[in-house]
């Protein structure tokens, strides 16, 4: 019996030993799950923990202002409320959105896809759910905040621009940053802040936005902000004076009022852009809130293309303008302007016909600048060919970037037999040169190009300057102010008397009967310049052109400078379909040179500051003649 017993005894202490086992495999589980939570992973608890009793509200740092080269306001800030989303606090994510829709009329799937796009942020960043809410909005989510906590109203500052569409190509417009910018911005925006997309306001981002500050507050369970812990207060943006002049973009604006096209006014020695107009345009105001999908459509089904900036981005053939710069060519050939031609309205070359827009007689060829004689220029151009033509147009900067201070210039065409074998597989043709020579075929220009030449043209030493639109910085983190003066690179080689005699035949078009501008004449003010009109359609319909459509109709230019003697601003014109450069583009660069010259104009601001570096279609068919 009692040997019986102690055999079975040991099945007992077998299983003691395995519960043992068991009892140190949990405890060193445990241990295990304690030492990841307490030491491991200790420091990341701790701040989650803190972080759920912590809410940090961005501060959205002022946006600096925007003012002309006289300190008058063009783009400035109105206070704002935006719509902050923390996802942490959120117990029902769809049924928040769909609250947060159906209260401001929103589309829940457009809620949804902000916050899936920053789903890659820390669920205690909040997310930009909607901005510029009005005040009866603000009311009713603050009314919902115990049921609703994750959601916030955040004051911040919208951009205003003053006066609508006036200069809206050269200011831009800002817009709810993208991924790309998120990532070439990296830390200096956050996911949902508008920047730059286009013009001044893209360019000068970084000197424009500021830098944003926090206020942490301490939450409650309900979520209800008791206290605050924290400020960071954002430091604003800084001050950006613009060369522009108001009054004068007012002007031309009011032009354009019922035109398509370009100007722009600035001064030759300096590149200061004093007028930057591409009309039509659309008001940057309209990008500072959500635009509905009928009002992007009709911006995008605009026949005439408002979002197109016509100064620096289209490009077109430049007509009898470009007769200036085939003087140049003539004369550095050693041509005597002296040497006449005669003009009986029509020449023959290489076979064909090319016909001049009048009967001008003999003519030299100041004259023929003076009356924009076309059978004067074919004769040079013939003699000239392509490639020497070509180089004429090089030396003024046409075909390459101008180094305006705004992004996507186009830089248009300037043929020549290397260009022809390039582009077009080959040779150039000797009777294309007769079209060249007077701006058709493919010569293709931009009006901002067109300016920078004139103003060569304007300078004694033939100085290219570099147009830009950045003029006064002041910088409110060190209180310091600097002047934007680019410095002058390039200039354009003038044999002795060349100059002298284009500027006389360009003072003759419009201060001497018989020039194509004469009706543009401002007494007193010595405007030289040069029209042109550049056709649309060919040869053979442009005798009934009063005939045509809009559409067909001609092109107008004007391009010049006052006063001759010792010019200060330089002035191009471009209407579409406006037919003849001297009616419909030179009475704009005559005013604009009069309200320039003429009225009294106030001190710069901080001109007294030391001058520094700062940061930062379808060409028409050849072989006619145009004139002026």
């Amino acid at each position: 019996m009692t040997e019986s017993a102690r055999e079975d005894r040991r099945p007992v202490l077998v299983r003691l030993e395995r519960l043992a086992i068991g009892a140190w495999v949990v405890f060193l589980a445990l241990f295990g799950v304690y030492w990841v939570l307490q030491v491991l992973r200790g420091d990341e608890f701790a701040r989650q923990a803190e972080n759920n009793r912590e809410r940090s509200v961005p501060v959205t740092a002022p946006r600096g202002l925007i003012l002309d080269r006289n300190g008058v306001a063009m783009a400035e800030n109105e206070p704002s409320f935006a719509l902050l989303l923390y996802r942490r606090e959120t117990r029902d994510l769809d049924g928040s959105l769909q609250f947060i829709a159906a209260l401001l009329g929103r589309s829940r799937d457009d809620l949804l896809k902000k916050v899936e796009r920053d789903r890659t942020n820390y669920d205690f960043v909040p997310v930009l759910l909607e901005e510029n809410l009005t005040l009866a909005e603000v009311g009713a989510i603050e009314a919902r905040t115990l049921e609703h906590p994750e959601f916030v109203v955040q004051t911040s500052e919208r951009r205003t621009y003053k006066n609508g569409t006036v200069a809206a190509h050269a200011l831009g417009q800002l817009g709810e940053v993208s991924q790309i910018q998120l990532a070439r911005m990296s830390g200096r925006v956050r996911p949902g802040e508008a920047v730059g997309q286009k013009g001044v306001e893209a360019a000068y981002q970084d000197l424009l936005a500021g830098s944003s500050g926090a206020r942490t507050f301490i939450i409650d369970s309900y979520g209800r902000e008791t206290a605050e812990l924290e400020r960071v207060e954002p430091v604003p943006g800084n001050t950006l004076y613009l060369t522009i002049d108001l009054g004068l973009q007012q002007i031309a604006e009011e032009y354009f009022a019922s035109r398509v096209g370009a100007a722009v006014a600035l001064d030759p020695k300096t590149g200061e852009i004093l007028a930057f107009v591409s009309s039509p345009s659309v008001d940057p105001n309209l990008f500072t809130r959500r635009v509905s999908r009928k009002e992007w459509a009709e911006i995008l089904e605009d026949p005439d293309h408002p979002l197109n900036d016509r100064v620096l981005q289209n490009l077109y053939s430049p007509g009898s303008v470009w007769k200036a710069f085939a003087a140049y060519g003539i004369l550095k050939r050693g041509i005597d302007p002296s040497e006449r031609v005669h003009c009986s309205g029509a020449a023959t070359f290489y076979g064909r016909s090319f016909r001049c827009h009048g009967v001008h007689g003999s003519v030299d060829l100041a004259t023929a600048l003076q009356v924009s004689c076309d059978v004067y220029f074919y004769t040079m151009g013939k003699r000239l060919g392509i490639d020497e033509l070509a180089e004429a147009g090089h030396a003024f900067g046409f075909g390459r970037p101008t180094g305006i201070d705004l992004s996507h210039e186009k830089v248009g065409i300037v043929p020549s037999n290397a260009w022809s074998l390039s582009v077009r597989k080959h040779p150039w043709y000797p009777g294309e040169t007769i079209s060249a020579v007077i701006g058709q075929g493919p010569v293709l220009v931009s009006p901002l190009q067109m300016s920078r030449a004139f103003a060569a043209l304007a300078n004694a030493d033939g100085a290219l300057p570099t147009p830009h639109l950045f003029h006064i910085g002041e910088n409110f983190r060190s209180g310091e102010r600097f002047i934007y003066r680019p410095p002058v690179k390039e200039s354009v080689p003038f044999p002795p008397g060349v100059r002298e005699t284009i500027v006389e035949g360009l003072w003759r078009v419009v201060n001497v009967p018989g020039g194509t501008a004469y009706a543009s004449r401002v007494a007193g003010l010595d405007i030289c310049g040069k029209t042109g009109s550049v056709q649309v359609v060919g040869q053979k319909d442009t005798k009934k052109a009063h005939l045509l459509s809009y559409e067909l109709k001609d092109h107008g230019w004007f391009a010049g400078f006052a006063p001759r003697s010792d010019p200060k601003i330089v002035v191009v014109v471009f209407v579409e379909h406006g037919e003849h450069g001297a009616s419909a583009a030179a009475p704009l660069a005559a005013k604009l040179c009069a309200a320039w010259l003429q009225k009294p104009r106030p001190a710069l601001p901080g001109a007294e500051a030391a001058a520094r570096p700062a940061a930062a279609q379808e060409a028409p068919a050849a072989g006619a003649g145009n004139g002026g």
